[in-house]
């Protein structure tokens, strides 16, 4: 399995279940790519090592990638190319533009969501 995780919101939302995760998949044969808007490689790696985030492949972002697919769809893309089965991302403008084919796992919290206005799809 090819699971995929971003980084701002949703690792840094809770980086210990995201390491105990990540190297749970690791060692049990799965592959974990992170997929993340950040343009600095070096900084990117730092804080991931230093939050203790175990993973196979790094995609960090660029211009010249959003516009080649736009902004949000630009994560979407590299679900699509990299054949990714499940997505944790937070942002619902990015999930919206990922195939069926994946499955997309976003983090929600009372800080941030209203969970009494989620009665309705949260997408429909």
């Amino acid at each position: 399995m090819i699971v995929a995780f971003d980084i701002d919101d949703t690792i840094t939302r809770h980086p210990e279940f995201f390491a105990f995760l990540s190297k749970n998949l690791k060692n049990n044969g799965h592959t974990v790519v992170i997929i993340t808007f950040r343009e600095n490689r070096t900084e990117t790696e730092s804080l991931l090592e230093k939050l203790g985030i175990a993973y196979d492949k790094l995609i960090t972002s660029s211009l010249q990638a959003h516009m080649e697919h736009g902004v949000d769809e630009w994560k979407a893309a590299i679900c699509r190319e990299r054949n990714v089965d499940v997505f944790f991302e937070d942002d619902p403008r990015v999930i919206t533009h990922v195939d069926n084919s994946t499955i997309c796992m976003m983090p929600i919290d009372k800080d941030r969501h209203d969970l009494d206005s989620m009665t309705e799809p949260l997408f429909g």
